[in-house]
Order: structure tokens, then C-alpha cells, then sequence
């Protein structure tokens, strides 16, 4: 509330008593109002106890974000005679896919998941080396597996017996011949990620065994967490290296050779940003490898290659590169949905093409519509539309008067430059008043 916007004789209504009052002054520090009412009393009030005309007291309120800044969400222990419980919740910037997958691979259970040395397989194959190979590993309900804790005990035999994809998945685990708990992992997608609950359950006389080390299994997501992909900073940090390759004046339009020359150059001059900031890991290797030799001696330095304008190069797959980000990625999808893969896969930008097959999978379950097909202008009415182009300014002008004086302004407000469009604007006057 602004208090000098109030004036003396506002009316004002108590609120615990309802009687109306006028304001005759305002006190500061603590604030307090003088009210007088009709009989003549005169009473002081806090801003809380009032209700001003005119004025609406809006109480402050704190928005907490519905993703954490850590991701750290509810985490909780409990143990009842015979029966322990614990849960442990945790929001992941990645994609429920990619968090099934991480869930469901159980031999990197060792990384991540507090207590196992080790994760076997139990396979029912001929081949010996298939036995205890995760590749002939199918994950569904009733089928068992083994793991080693981190003490000098055996391998414990597990049972896989909860499997909904990418809902939920929950087995059975011990790391001790006492007690057994029950493992399950319950996923939930966000706008910006996944949540994942990780809840377990024991019963019996030794459940208290599941309340040992709760400091360190309340952190097995944090340490998860630290190799699962980041779906947000991979697509933030994918766009801005092809942006900035873009912007470096055409260099994916050179073959490999001609690219490791112009990097390595690029180092010797003191820019070893543009060497790390390159995609390819097998052209930074050579680049960084081709500079050490230069500097010892054994190779020469390689000719500067010359880099074509992004502008001058012709736009490739019929003019796709001239859409956005959003109208690529629409044109995909269509194509993907329409029997034409290969388009998606050979598209070269990867964050673009994971869009358009993640939008793919989401169309054919429903969940997202399909989106209309983007117009590409063919690379030979981009020349027409180059060569229109070279019209300068007075006979763009002289044109577009005429046509205002005919009636069609819809080219004049399109254009995007201000000041010629108010020259024509001002000369369509002039001449209007001419023929008055």
C-alpha cells in the first residue's frame, strides 16, 4: 500500500466491527490511521485492522517453482515394529525414455544404487559367455538376477517383479542372508523432466537393517543423477555451437581435410575456442594432434582454406535450411509420419532430429497432434526472389507509389524498413493532395 496516494477523509470500515470511520491522519513508524467516527470518537488502527476505499490489500505470497533448483524432492525413513519404509524422490531435466533405460540397465546398478559391487544376470542359455551377459537380458516380470554387495558376502539372488514401461519398475533386493526389501521406482513425467520416486519396503524381525545407511542410500539419485543426460543443456549447448558454426562464415561446407586446416590454423593464431567448440571428435583430434607436430617441427603449417559466406552457399534438401528451427522440425515429423525416415535420420543438425523423432513417437500415441506441413520455397524461386531484390531504393519507391495511389498498400505495410515505407506513406499524400 502507497500511503501518500491516501488523503484525509477517506472513508475506512473497521473490520473486527464493521463501523465506518473517516481518515483524518496518518502516523508512521509503526503506521497507524486516525479514524473519527459519526459520534465523535477517535480511534488509532494498523493498516491489517482496516479496510480503505478504494485501496485493495493484497496479502504477499511466496510461489515456491515446481521443479527444486537441486532436484531434491521428498526423502523420508520410517521404521514400525517388523516393517521399515523409506522413500526417495528426485526430478531429472532428461526424458522419460532416456530415465527408463537408465533405470531398466541393470549392470550400471553398481555406479549409482548404494550396496551393490556388482550386478550378474541369470540367463538359461547354451552358451556359457551368454550367461552372464546383460545383451540376452530381458527385463519383465519373474526373471532374476544376481548381485554382489560391497562386504565380503556372496551374490544374493534378486526377482524382477514389477515392470509397466516407463511407470514403474520394482524388484526385489537383499545384500544380507536377514532381510529382503522390495525395490520399486515410480516415474511421473514434468514439463521440464522426470520424477522419480524410489520407494522400498521390509518386513520381519531384522526390517531394522533397512534403516542402517540411510544417509547414503537418500543419495543414490544425486549420484545418478551425475550420468544421466541432460536433455535441456544438451539442446542449449547443441544450438549454440551450430549457431556458431553458422556464423563462422560456412565451414560445414568443407570437407574434412580442408576443416582440420582451417582450425589448425585458427589454434596457431591463439582461437582455440573454435577448435574446442567444434562437433566432430575426430576432427578436433586431428586438429589438436596436427598442431602439436607444427610446433615441434615435423610438419608444416597448412594453407588457410578460403570459406564461401553463408549466405552465397545454396540452400540444401530443397530449401529446408531457409525455415526455422520449429517449421524444420514440423517438415520432419511430416516426412517420418509419411514412410520417409531416411529424411530424419540423414538430417544433419541432432538436436533438431531428436525433436522431430521424439514428436514422431508422441503423435502415434496420441498425446500430440500432427503438425501442418511447412511450405519450402524451391532454391530456383529463391533466385527469383534474390534477383527481385536488386531493385534500389528510388525504384522501389517510385513503385510503391504508384501502387498506394491505385489502392494497394499491402506491400507498403509489409515492409520492413520504416523509413522508406514513410517516405511512400509521404509521398502518397503529396501527391493525393496534388490532385485535390
Amino acid at each position: 500500500m502507497i500511503l501518500n496516494r491516501l488523503k484525509p477523509g477517506t472513508k475506512c470500515t473497521v473490520i473486527k466491527t464493521g463501523e465506518k470511520g473517516i481518515l483524518k491522519q496518518i502516523y508512521f513508524y509503526p503506521t497507524k490511521f486516525e479514524l473519527e467516527f459519526p459520534d465523535g470518537r477517535v480511534s488509532h488502527f494498523m493498516t491489517k485492522q482496516l479496510e480503505i476505499d478504494g485501496v485493495s490489500q493484497t496479502e504477499a505470497t511466496f510461489k515456491t517453482p515446481s521443479v527444486p533448483k537441486d532436484g531434491k524432492g521428498e526423502s523420508w525413513s520410517n521404521w514400525y515394529p517388523f516393517q521399515h519404509e523409506s522413500l526417495v524422490e528426485h526430478h531429472f531435466d532428461t526424458s522419460i525414455d532416456i530415465m527408463w533405460k537408465m533405470l531398466t540397465s541393470l549392470e550400471m546398478y553398481n555406479i549409482w544404487f548404494f550396496g551393490i559391487q556388482r550386478s550378474l544376470p541369470v540367463n538359461e542359455t547354451d552358451r556359457y559367455v551368454h550367461n552372464y551377459s546383460f545383451e540376452h537380458f530381458n527385463v519383465y516380470p519373474g526373471k532374476y538376477f544376481k548381485i554382489r554387495p560391497k562386504s565380503l558376502a556372496p551374490y544374493f539372488t534378486c526377482r524382477i517383479m514389477t515392470v509397466e514401461k516407463e511407470k514403474k519398475f520394482g524388484f526385489s533386493f537383499s545384500t544380507n542372508p536377514f532381510n529382503k526389501e522390495y525395490v520399486q521406482f515410480s516415474l511421473r513425467q514434468s514439463k521440464n523432466g522426470v520424477w522419480v520416486k524410489c520407494s522400498r519396503v521390509s518386513n520381519g524381525f531384522f526390517s531394522l537393517l533397512g534403516h542402517l545407511n540411510w544417509q547414503q542410500k537418500s543419495k543414490i539419485f544425486l549420484r545418478l543423477d551425475a550420468i544421466v543426460p541432460k536433455i535441456n543443456a544438451l539442446v542449449e549447448d547443441q544450438t549454440k555451437s551450430h549457431i556458431e558454426s553458422k556464423k563462422s562464415g560456412g565451414l560445414e561446407n568443407l570437407d574434412i581435410n580442408q576443416q582440420v586446416a582451417y582450425l589448425v590454423n585458427k589454434g596457431l593464431d591463439g582461437d582455440m575456442d573454435s577448435v574446442n567448440s567444434n562437433q566432430s571428435k575426430v576432427i578436433r583430434g586431428k586438429v589438436k594432434a596436427m598442431i602439436v607436430k607444427i610446433n615441434r617441427g615435423s610438419v608444416e603449417r597448412p594453407p588457410m582454406p578460403e570459406i564461401n559466406n553463408v549466405s552465397s552457399a545454396p540452400a540444401a534438401s530443397g530449401g529446408i535450411e531457409s525455415l526455422d528451427n520449429d517449421q524444420q522440425v514440423a517438415y520432419l515429423v511430416n516426412k517420418g509420419l509419411d514412410g520417409d525416415m531416411d529424411s530424419v535420420n540423414n538430417f544433419d543438425n541432432k538436436v533438431i532430429r531428436a525433436k522431430a523423432k521424439a514428436m514422431i513417437v508422441k503423435i502415434n500415441r496420441g498425446s500430440v497432434e500432427r503438425p501442418p506441413m511447412p511450405e519450402i520455397i524451391d532454391t530456383q524461386e529463391q533466385e527469383e526472389l534474390a534477383t527481385s531484390k536488386t531493385e534500389t531504393d528510388e525504384e522501389l519507391i517510385n513503385r510503391l507509389v504508384a501502387e498506394g495511389l491505385d489502392g494497394d498498400m499491402e506491400e507498403i505495410n509489409k515492409l520492413e524498413n520504416k523509413v522508406i515505407r514513410g517516405k511512400i506513406k509521404a509521398a502518397i499524400v503529396k501527391e493525393k493532395r496534388k490532385a485535390n
